[in-house]
């Protein structure tokens, strides 16, 4: 039998970590708990990616704790997974440039370690543990690269 993951609830969940951030990675922050940010990759009509910062406000719930007190709209997931990576995959495809495209539009979450991400317009990021990724790069998009850092490297995708 399937059990339905209610995406929003995970990412709000584990989003919590995001309020821990330094304000000057540039990297989105949450302060407020009723107002979420989270890095979105996406392609414009010219096929090239980009990312953007995008915050979503929550509704306020009245809850008794550890419930949260603040969520967004619910959905269902198709697919949840765990991915593993060693320290400096893709570092290749970044000096051969070569780009690859989301399989579809999905969730990463970062669960522990570090990947830089580095869209077709030269733009890099680097992600952390706690830190939220909507990628939205599908084909025909140029795509973006990803390179793992110094350590294992662990996430969590959800589509």
């Amino acid at each position: 039998m399937k059990k339905k993951i209610f995406l929003s609830a995970v990412v709000a969940f584990l989003a919590s970590a995001c309020s821990t951030l330094a304000p000057d990675t540039g990297k989105p922050t949450t302060k407020d708990p009723a107002r979420f940010s989270y890095t979105r990759l996406h392609c414009t009509p010219d096929n090239e990616s980009h990312f953007e910062t995008v915050t979503v406000d929550l509704a306020k719930l009245d809850g008794v704790p550890p419930a949260p007190n603040a969520f967004s709209r619910r959905g269902t997931a198709t697919f949840v997974g765990f991915g593993g990576f060693v320290p400096q995959w893709g570092a290749k495809e970044l000096q051969g440039r070569k780009f690859h495209t989301a399989p579809a539009a999905q969730w990463v979450v970062y669960l522990e370690g570090s990947m830089s991400v580095t869209t077709s317009d030269n733009d890099t990021r680097r992600f952390r543990a706690g830190d939220v990724l909507r990628v939205e790069d599908v084909t025909p998009c140029k795509g973006h690269i990803s390179v793992v850092g110094d350590e294992n490297t662990f996430i969590m995708v959800e589509r």
